[in-house]
């Protein structure tokens, strides 16, 4: 009996491929639910004649002298068994798929985050199945933030991708790209090409092509053969295939790019065998193209890997730069699982070619699009409709599971928080927790203390956090209409095995004063200098080349967020420089940097004594608990704003804006500092107030940087390649949530309990807040969700 296997999203879907194959009479040996769909194991009904036609055969008369054996059993007939079977099957399935969907609607009203998160999801790309699939292990208690972060997690970590380019590039390799039509193989081939002679040189190649459809298709790989001086064969069929690659070295690799066909095309079967028939054997990687439609991905994927072929050993991902969302081409592969061998973002050979790395995917996934419609995906009225329909009884099952688990926690931790004489609960433990979850700066900061501390190696690039960073603030930025300030500041860090050197970075916080990430680092020690983005150098460059490093990297490589660069005046000289390279910027100066006005030169001290100072609005300038050592609602902030030159002999002028503020105390009008600063920005000037809280999160944030140093402390050296950039991105990150606890106002709790945790008191000192973040950290890891 020949048995086949089909594979659906549905038991339905499953059944309509089995007719189509074996007919209407097909026999269902077996069905079963799996992950992404339902498999259906069927027999072929010519497979079942046969065997009725030899139980059918007369029984063989007995020897002379045998005993004449027993009349087997009478079976029912092969339609009845072929009906009874089937039905039994379609019954199961109906039955699993009716009690998979009513306990999934159950914790979709139970669970609102997932709720939410599933209406998200689904609008990044992701299809039911997998979601329905990842979603069921989501935890429950998580706030809206935690929930996607672990969502991220588990999308990163199933997400299977090429580990390593030395495993595919291996000398005799056959690999043949495979696809409908349109989705890039050509191109994608060329590539591949290229990247193939550049490891190891043109001797080590030949293209093969089965594209005589198209016209112009077999010159357009001969032309880049030329280029790269490899040798380029088009073949017709499946004897000039094996003729040409027998004629082939064992040593070279062979290329194939096949014509495009069609999903619904009969001849998938047939490129299928005549890639079998080469004579070699040949790897078949898949081509999909990431901006169509995820019912077509899926449709694609599932045929090629039924079409009587090898099945495909991972795929190629082309136009992620045309594509609007990315959610459905990762989904494809988590649920057919084909690792992703490369990314194609371009048309350009060989430059659009792209090593993936699975966290980089999913954070690109799961960026936020403006320009994207919604059109195709539910709104949270559409679920709140949903959801409104029916309601199930509390689950208090769980709920005493939870409060039985914090009445044991609970004098554990109240001891370690030193002792319960500070009214601590439990319920305030667990806020401290979702304040972690809920604040972007300080949720990155616990994934990056997690990964640095965790005693197995952290085999993620720099260059992912890097990327990922920045999608951080891309994201929390996202139809907010907000700035963000990419504030750079340096502190002094000691070696653990001596020497002391220098931490820079830039901390990115909005113009409200939410902390957010931060993208570069660099660390200067006597022997070398280092940055995130990839540089180093023998000798640490000083701090104005430096400085000059940091923000002309950040505009060159993310000039797409709406940045204000805000810095240490410095001279004149390194403000010519900055401006030179057309970015917004802010620097903070003193009373006596030198300016122009009004035709006359003068100082920023001496021009601010003249100008009139008038009081600000508090609800117009970033939320920060504290300025200048005082409380925030302590102080009153009066300032004055000038366009002045900055002028040199034989240099052009620059004209900027001068800023001055006075802050005070409110009680009795004492001054308490005064701040001076220079901007230019684009277009017209930026507004007072505007520039007053830039100058404000500058002065406050250069404690940020001191956190980072006492991070910096903390954490224990790791002896793997590139930990210790990795240690100065957690220290920074570290630091800016350890600023932002300090002074956010919806911080309270959390800081109650780091207070608690560091010093057993109410209030969080400054000089403890570093080590009050990492024990919210450990805390989190007791009792977190």
């Amino acid at each position: 009996m020949n048995i086949s296997r089909f594979f659906g999203s549905t038991n339905r879907e499953a059944l309509r491929q089995v007719r189509l194959a074996l007919g209407p009479d097909a026999m269902i040996v077996s069905n079963r639910r799996i992950n992404g769909g339902v498999e259906i194991l069927a027999a072929d009904p010519t497979s079942a004649a046969a065997d009725e036609a030899v139980q059918a055969m007369p029984p063989a008369q007995p020897a002379l002298g045998e005993a004449p054996r027993p009349a087997p059993p009478r079976q029912p007939a092969p339609d009845a068994r072929v009906e009874v079977m089937s039905a039994i099957g379609e019954m199961r399935g109906a039955l699993e798929s009716r009690i998979d969907e009513l306990m999934w609607g159950n914790q979709l009203r139970r669970v609102p985050q997932a709720a939410l998160l599933f209406q998200s999801m689904l609008g990044f790309g992701f299809s039911t199945a997998l979601l329905r699939a990842m979603l069921k292990r989501l935890p429950e208690h998580l706030s809206a933030k935690a929930a996607f972060q672990w969502a991220r997690n588990e999308l990163a970590t199933h997400l299977p991708v090429l580990e390593s380019e030395d495993a595919l590039w291996t000398p005799g390799r056959a690999l043949a790209l495979v696809g409908p039509t349109g989705v890039g193989k050509t191109t994608t081939i060329a590539k591949l090409a290229a990247r193939c002679v550049r490891r190891a040189g043109p001797g080590s190649l030949v293209l093969l092509t089965t594209d005589t459809y198209r016209i112009g298709a077999h010159e357009q790989l001969k032309i880049y053969g030329q280029m790269l001086r490899v040798p380029v064969h088009v073949v017709q069929d499946m004897q000039e295939l094996r003729r040409i690659v027998q004629g082939i070295s064992p040593e070279q690799t062979i290329l194939i790019d096949n014509v495009g066909i069609s999903q619904r095309d009969r001849y998938i079967s047939e490129q299928a065998a005549m890639l079998a028939g080469a004579g070699r054997a040949v790897n078949r990687l898949l081509v999909l193209n990431a901006s169509s439609h995820g019912d077509t991905l899926d449709e694609v994927a599932r045929t090629y890997a039924s079409d009587g072929g090898s099945p495909p050993m991972g795929c190629i991902i082309t136009k992620i730069d045309e594509a609007s969302r990315l959610g459905a081409a990762l989904d494809t592969a988590i649920r057919y699982q084909l690792p992703i061998h490369y990314v194609s973002n371009g048309q350009k050979v060989p430059e659009n070619l792209i090593l993936p790395n699975a966290a980089d995917l999913v954070d690109q996934a799961l960026a936020h699009n403006q320009q994207a419609s919604a059109l195709y995906a539910p709104t949270e009225a559409d679920f709140a409709a949903l959801m409104s329909l029916t309601k199930v009884p509390e689950d208090t099952t769980q709920a005493a599971a939870a409060e039985s688990r914090r009445k044991r926690l609970l004098p554990g931790l109240l001891s370690m928080a030193g002792g319960s004489g500070l009214g601590l609960t439990m319920d305030d433990l667990h806020a401290a927790c979702a304040y972690i979850d809920d604040q972007a700066s300080v949720s990155e900061a616990y994934d990056l203390w997690r990964s640095y501390t965790n005693a197995k190696p952290d085999a993620t690039l720099l260059d992912s956090y890097v990327r990922h960073m920045v999608r951080v603030a891309q994201n929390e930025l996202a139809d907010s209409g907000r700035r963000v300030l990419a504030v750079h500041e340096q502190a002094a860090i000691a070696k653990q095995s001596g020497g002391r050197g220098h931490l820079r970075a830039a901390l990115l916080i909005d113009d409200g004063g939410q902390a957010l990430a931060t993208p570069m680092q660099q660390l200067s020690f006597a022997d070398g200098w280092l940055s995130s983005c990839g540089a180093a150098a023998q000798h640490a460059p000083n701090a104005n080349d430096a400085l000059h490093h940091q923000i002309q990297w950040l505009a060159s490589n993310h000039g797409q967020l709406p940045m204000v660069h805000l810095f240490d005046g410095g001279s004149q000289a390194l403000l010519r420089r900055i401006d030179a390279l057309r970015v917004d910027w802010l620097a903070q100066c003193t009373p006596a940097t030198r300016i122009e006005f009004d035709s006359c030169a003068t100082t920023a001290g001496a021009l601010s004594k003249t100008l009139k100072h008038t009081p600000l609005d508090a609800a117009q300038l970033p939320a920060l608990g504290e300025l200048a050592g005082h409380a925030a609602g302590d102080v009153v902030i009066w300032a004055a704003t000038e366009k002045v030159q900055l002028t040199g002999r034989g240099l052009a002028a620059v004209d900027v804006q001068l800023l001055t503020l006075r802050i005070l105390k409110r009680s009795d009008g004492v001054l308490v500092k005064t701040l001076f600063g220079l901007a230019r920005t684009a277009g017209s000037p930026a507004t007072t107030e505007w520039l007053a809280g830039g100058l404000l999160i500058r002065a406050q944030a250069k404690q940020g940087m001191r956190y980072a140093a006492r991070c910096w402390q903390s954490l224990a050296p790791r002896s793997e390649a590139g930990s210790l950039q990795k240690k100065a991105l957690t220290a920074v990150q570290s630091g800016l949530a350890a600023w932002q606890l300090k002074q956010d106002g919806q911080g309270a709790t959390a800081r109650a309990v780091a207070a608690s945790l560091v010093a057993g008191k109410p209030e969080l000192p400054a000089g403890l807040a570093a080590a009050g973040l990492f024990k919210l950290f450990a805390l989190k890891e007791m009792v977190g969700p």
